[in-house]
This record gives C-alpha cells, structure tokens and sequence, in this order.
C-alpha cells in the first residue's frame, strides 16, 4: 500500500531596497576678535650717583700746590735749612778754633758764603695715574603696572544644513508555497 505523501516547497520572499545618502554640511566662520594691550604704567626715580674727582696729586706733580701743602712743605724746607746752617755754624766756628793749624778760614769761609745756591725744578707733567676718580652709583627705583589686555570676541553661530537620506524599499521575489501530494 501506498501511503500518500505531503510535499511542500516554499520560495522565499526577497525585499530589495535603495539608500540615498544623507548631506550634512557644517561651516563654523571664525569669531570676530578684538584685542588691545594698553601700555604699561612705568615710573623711574632715581637720583643722581656721586662722581668724585681728586686731581691733587696731578696739580702738586706740576707744583701748582694748596696754600696749605706749600706752607708745609716750606716749614719742612725751612727747618732743614736751620740745622743746616746750625751744622754749617758749628762747623765754622770750629775751623775758626783751629785758626793756627794754618790756613785762612775766614777768607774760606767768605767765598764759601758768598755763593747764591738757588734751584727751581717744576714738577712733571700730570698723568692719568695721579687723577684719582670715583663713583658711586645712586639706587634707581622702576615700579611697573602691567595693564589688562581688553579682548572682545565676538563668537559666529554655525552654519548647518542637512538634508536627510531616503531610503526605499522593494519586493524583488514574491513569497511562494507550493503544496503537491504524492501517491
């Protein structure tokens, strides 16, 4: 005997489908921007240094001497010429003792006397090394106040556009059964 049998076949359906892509476009324009930078508030104090010039050993070098150093030095002169002559006396008045010993110390001593020893030397050119020079800086006082930079910026708003996408859909294949019995 034979049995019947059930056959079935099925086709399956097939959807196709298209896409068109979306647009998107955005631009952002750049900010309008505005900077200025006052200046800085400076202030500067400061006093004057202190310059120190000594040209004395240059002026007593050409012997333009102080009243003061010429008086010393004379008083110097001075004293050693009165132990000179002291000397020079006792000296004399010694030869003069010995007057038997022979010779003739008064003549002598007369035309020893008689000559004028006089000497004038005027000093030396003055020279850089006997200027004596000095300064001494003054403190300067520099306060500064910097100033805020004055920044204004504008910002731009986007610029967006979009345009969406379609997508569309279709049956490309029908869904099919088919039914048959075998006998």
């Amino acid at each position: 005997m034979n049995i019947p049998k059930l056959q079935v076949q099925t086709t399956q359906a097939r959807l196709g489908h298209q896409v068109e892509a979306p647009r998107q476009t955005i631009r952002q324009p750049k900010a309008e921007l505005s900077i200025q930078q006052p200046a800085a508030e400076m202030n500067i104090r400061h006093r004057p240094g202190k310059l120190t010039i000594d040209q004395t050993k240059a002026w007593n070098n050409i012997d333009l001497k102080s009243v003061a150093k010429r008086s010393d030095e004379l008083a110097a002169d001075g004293r050693q010429l009165l132990l000179e002559g002291i000397a020079r006396m006792a000296r004399e008045g010694d030869e003069l003792m010995k007057i038997e010993d022979g010779g003739n110390p008064i003549a002598s001593h007369g035309a020893e006397n008689a000559k004028l020893d006089f000497t004038f030397a005027p000093g030396g050119q003055p020279a850089y090394d006997l200027v004596d020079v000095s300064y001494e800086a003054a403190p300067v006082d520099i306060d500064v106040e910097p100033q805020k930079p004055e920044i204004q910026a504008q910002p731009q708003k986007p610029q967006h556009t979009y345009q969406p996408g379609k997508v569309s859909f279709q049956l490309e294949q029908y869904p099919d059964v088919q039914i048959d019995w075998k006998v």
